[in-house]
C-alpha cells in the first residue's frame, strides 16, 4: 500500500502498533487485520484496500477464513463451493443457505475481511425517483452478469448491494467512471438481489422520462489526488487524471473539445522526469487546481514517506 502510494510508512506503524495493542489486551481474541485498521483510520477505503491485496496476492479469502477459524473443513468448502457453483448461486449465500454457518457469524467474518457489512435487503426501501440514476449507473446487464445491485442514493453517496467480495472490484471501476459520486458497498444475500433486481429493472424507462445527468461536483475534482511513480506504466492513472482535467474544464464553462489524451501523456512524462530528476524523488503526487478561468496540474514531488514538497 505503501508502494501504491496510498499511505505513508508511518501510517502502517501506527496501524501495526494498533494491531499489537490489540492483541496483547488480556482478554482479546480477535485479530485485526492491518487493512481493516487502516479503514477504521480513514486511511484507504473498503475498495482500495481489497484492489491492491488482490492486484498484489495477498488477499485473504472467505474460504481460507473459514478453515482457518475452524469453522468448517478444507472438504466442507470445497464441497459448498462446487454445490455453489453447479446451482450458479454465490458462495456466501449459499453457504447461509446451507446453515452450516450463521448470518451473525458471516456478518462477523465478512466485516474483518472486508470492512463490508452483510445486511438483509428489507432494511433499505426503494426510492421511486432514483430508479432512472440507479439504472444509469449500472444497467440491467451488468447488474445481471455481476450479481451487483445498486441500492440507495444519499447526499451524492451511491450503495451498492454486493452478492460476492469480488464485485468490490466492479464497484471500484465504477466509481473511476462516475467520480460525481461517492461509491460504498455492502454484501447481501443473493435472495435479496433477485428481489431487489425485479423491482429496479421490472421495466424500461420512456426516454422522456430519463433526467440529463446530475452535475459534477466542483469539489470531488478540485480534492481528487493521485500518486504516481512511472507515468509509461501506470496509464490508466494518467487517464483518470485526464478525464477529471476535462471534467473541471467544461465545469467552469470552457467548451468542449477533441481527445487531447495523447497530447496529455506527453505533457505528464515530460514533466515526471524532470520534476523527480530536479527533486531527487521517485513519485509526484498530482491534483487539479482553478485558476480563475483556467485549470492546472499541479504537482507535488514526494519527498519522503508522509513527507511532500511542491
Amino acid at each position: 500500500m505503501v508502494k501504491e502510494g496510498l499511505v505513508s510508512r508511518e501510517d502502517v506503524d501506527m496501524a501495526l502498533s494498533m494491531q499489537h495493542e490489540n492483541s496483547v489486551t488480556p482478554g482479546s481474541t480477535n485479530h485485526r487485520l492491518i487493512g481493516m485498521i487502516l479503514c477504521d483510520l480513514n486511511l484507504i477505503t473498503p475498495l482500495d484496500n481489497y484492489y491492491i491485496l488482490k492486484r498484489h496476492n495477498k488477499l485473504l479469502s472467505v474460504e481460507s477464513a473459514l478453515v482457518s477459524n475452524q469453522w468448517l473443513s478444507q472438504q466442507e468448502v470445497m464441497d459448498i463451493k462446487n454445490e455453489s457453483m453447479h446451482q450458479d448461486i454465490p458462495f456466501i449465500s449459499h453457504l447461509l443457505k446451507t446453515g452450516k454457518i450463521s448470518t451473525t457469524r458471516m456478518q462477523k467474518l465478512l466485516f474483518g475481511l472486508f470492512h463490508i457489512p452483510f445486511r438483509s435487503i428489507s432494511d433499505f426501501i426503494f426510492n421511486e425517483k432514483d430508479r432512472a440514476l440507479l439504472v444509469r449507473v449500472v444497467d440491467k446487464e451488468l447488474s445481471e452478469n455481476q450479481r451487483i445491485i445498486p441500492l440507495v442514493i444519499k447526499d451524492n453517496t451511491l450503495l451498492f448491494g454486493i452478492t460476492d467480495p469480488d464485485n468490490i472490484l466492479v464497484v471500484r471501476q465504477l466509481n473511476e467512471q462516475f467520480p460525481q459520486y461517492r461509491f460504498k458497498a455492502l454484501f447481501i444475500p443473493y435472495t435479496g438481489f433477485s428481489w431487489f433486481s425485479k423491482i429496479i429493472y421490472g421495466g424500461d424507462l420512456p426516454e422522456d422520462k430519463k433526467p440529463e445527468e446530475k452535475p459534477v461536483d466542483l469539489s470531488l475534482l478540485l480534492n481528487f489526488k493521485t500518486i504516481i511513480r512511472d507515468p509509461e506504466m501506470e496509464k490508466k492513472s494518467v487517464w483518470i487524471l485526464y478525464e477529471r482535467y476535462e471534467m473541471l474544464r467544461r465545469l467552469i464553462g470552457k467548451a468542449k473539445r477533441g481527445n487531447f489524451q495523447d497530447e496529455f501523456n506527453l505533457f505528464i512524462q515530460k514533466n515526471h522526469q524532470r520534476i523527480c530528476k530536479e527533486y531527487g524523488v521517485k513519485q509526484i503526487e498530482y491534483s487539479l487546481k482553478r485558476e480563475g478561468e483556467t485549470v492546472s496540474v499541479a504537482a507535488f514531488p514526494q519527498q519522503a514517506p508522509g513527507r511532500k514538497g511542491r
